[in-house]
């Protein structure tokens, strides 16, 4: 920890100084307490490239950069990383990645699916076969207040696909290929760009309410086009994969195989041990500012929640 302490305080990549401040505390008994604080912009324009596995989007999140930074200075290789609110698994890839043992946990159960199957990713081709196995004609509903979103046909591919993934999941046969096409299907909802299922809509982490879409619809004077599924998941797939290589694809495998995700509130995990973490980092999530519940509601339907 002095060693942390004295490479924050000299720390100059930035170009700027370190302002190091004394920040008074206290205990959980009440006791004062004067805990250091160090700013400064800990990672600069050099360290900026992110792992392809990184591009998941949800609301709210921080660069991996942050965890990366703090993880490789304060632990070591086989020690617990732990994150309270783990969101979309940016702390506990960037301790894989580092060798690392990650341990998440949200209440948001959305975050296990965005998180989990980038521990154990297929290949392109993988999801390629897995993909031409789904009938993308087979669907039991198409909502039509959705239509505000999607084209019928690709509506139905949507739906087809919810049906599909639900029912493995009910009769046990889901698989790591399964949950990889779930968490990218999960990120292609809707969105501002050309590469999702939707119309025009808003930033991946967030949804408009139907109203709201039917509104901007009209603003923008557009309509739902087709968009096709199946290749809208293989493209985002290759993106994903991208920097996957063998050495990638081993320390998940071996972090993995010990990693845990909790779904839950972060202050009851008696599933944890006494003393098991070496460390946690967090972005901490502000008070009243998400609503969880109300941006996800059309991720929370796909998955049947």
């Amino acid at each position: 920890m002095h060693d942390f302490a004295r490479e924050l305080s000299s720390f100059c990549e930035s170009g700027k100084k370190t302002q190091v401040a004394e920040i008074l505390a206290a205990t959980f008994s009440g006791k004062p307490l004067c805990v250091p604080s160090y700013a400064n912009e800990f990672w600069t324009g050099n360290q900026r490239d992110n792992h392809s596995l990184h591009a998941i989007s949800y609301r709210p999140w921080f660069k991996p950069q942050l965890p990366r930074f703090i993880v490789q200075r304060l632990t070591q290789p086989g020690h617990v990383v732990y994150d309270p609110f783990m969101g979309r698994g940016t702390t506990l890839l960037e301790a894989a990645l580092l060798g690392r043992v990650p341990l998440g946990c949200d209440v948001d159960p959305l975050s296990i699916l965005l998180c989990r199957p980038r521990f154990s990713p297929p290949t392109p081709d993988q999801v390629a076969r897995r993909l031409s196995e789904v009938d993308f004609a087979d669907a039991d509903e198409l909502p039509e207040e959705l239509l505000v979103f999607y084209h019928p046909k690709t509506l139905r591919e949507v739906c087809a696909l919810k049906k599909y993934l639900l029912g493995r999941q009910a009769t046990s046969q889901l698989d790591a290929i399964d949950e990889w096409i779930r968490m990218v299907a999960l990120n292609r909802l809707v969105g501002h760009a050309p590469g999702y299922f939707s119309v025009r809509s808003m930033a991946p982490n967030q949804t408009f309410s139907v109203q709201q879409q039917m509104e901007f619809n009209e603003a923008q004077s557009q309509i739902p086009i087709r968009k096709r599924v199946a290749t809208i998941i293989a493209r985002k797939t290759e993106g994903l994969l991208s920097d996957c290589n063998a050495e990638t694809r081993r320390a998940l495998a071996e972090a993995g195989a010990r990693a845990r995700w909790l779904t839950g509130q972060a202050s009851a995990t008696p599933q944890i041990p006494s003393a098991s973490v070496a460390l946690v980092v967090m972005s901490a999530p502000v008070p009243g500012a998400t609503d969880y519940a109300e941006e996800n509601w059309l991720r929370c339907w796909f998955i049947g929640v």
